[in-house]
């Protein structure tokens, strides 16, 4: 399959490989390609609160894997629950284009991407995307992207599939990630996430539990006429599902 070339965050206009790097024809700037990642954010800046996430999580990256899965069961979910239900949706997936937003490490979601799909990696730390890189090897139609969510580097309506699992617990402004995936899922896509909704134990990352109602809230962005949301809940963890129903157009 033919991996999507990246649009400027920008301007959101066509980027040109030139090398290790790509560059906006429009607005000029320049996106350099570090260790088969692109790197979005030496051109674009942060707010202070997204410095800070950038700064804790590449902090924890090499650590994250064992402490998603420790605060995953601290929160009555039992692993092998958590990661059932994550193959079981992407044995659906084989031969989607997937985004996965808020990817970190890529752990566990990369080991379930089937071979024929396409898989986009978003996130705001390069260190956690290093290890990602890692994970998926060389041999899976993939990309990684460093970049935030507020400013997805993709056309309008070109994504089949996307996922956001235990990002929205750290994503500064919700609302404006919801958007940012509706713009780019298409009218038939599928949205598949997970958030925790009671606060853990111990603090093993720099997150926050989420109350129902506001995962709710914020993914009213979907129109209900148009999209039906699932949730369903183990322990402390949500899992939700926004998809076009049967009927709908």
């Amino acid at each position: 399959m033919q991996l999507f070339s990246p649009f400027c965050p920008s301007c959101r206009e066509n980027l040109s490989r030139n090398g290790d790097s790509f560059t906006c024809s429009k607005c000029g700037r320049v996106y350099p390609l570090k260790n088969g990642v692109v790197d979005f954010l030496t051109s674009l800046p942060l707010s202070d609160v997204q410095q800070v996430a950038q700064t804790t999580f590449n902090a924890i990256a090499p650590s994250y894997d064992n402490a998603i899965v420790r605060l995953v069961e601290s929160l009555s979910c039992p692993w092998s629950t958590y990661t059932a239900r994550l193959e079981a949706f992407m044995a659906q997936a084989g031969g989607k284009v997937i985004l996965d937003v808020g990817c970190g490490t890529a752990f566990p979601i990369g080991s379930f991407v089937p071979p024929t799909s396409i898989y986009l990696g978003a996130d705001i730390s390069g260190e956690m995307l290093g290890h990602a890189k890692m994970l998926l090897g060389d041999n899976l139609n993939s990309a990684l992207w460093n970049i935030d969510v507020e400013r997805i580097p993709l056309p309008d309506t070109c994504v089949d599939i996307c996922l956001a699992l235990m990002a929205f617990n750290v994503f500064p402004n919700p609302h404006k990630a919801a958007t940012e995936i509706h713009r780019v899922l298409k009218k038939d896509g599928s949205f598949f996430g997970t958030v925790f909704i009671q606060p853990p134990p111990e603090e093993f990352l720099s997150e926050k539990p989420l109350e129902p109602g506001l995962v709710r809230e914020v993914l009213a962005v979907f129109d209900p006429a148009l999209w039906e949301l699932s949730v369903e809940t183990q322990g402390g963890i949500l899992f939700f599902h926004v998809h076009k129903s049967a009927g709908r157009s």
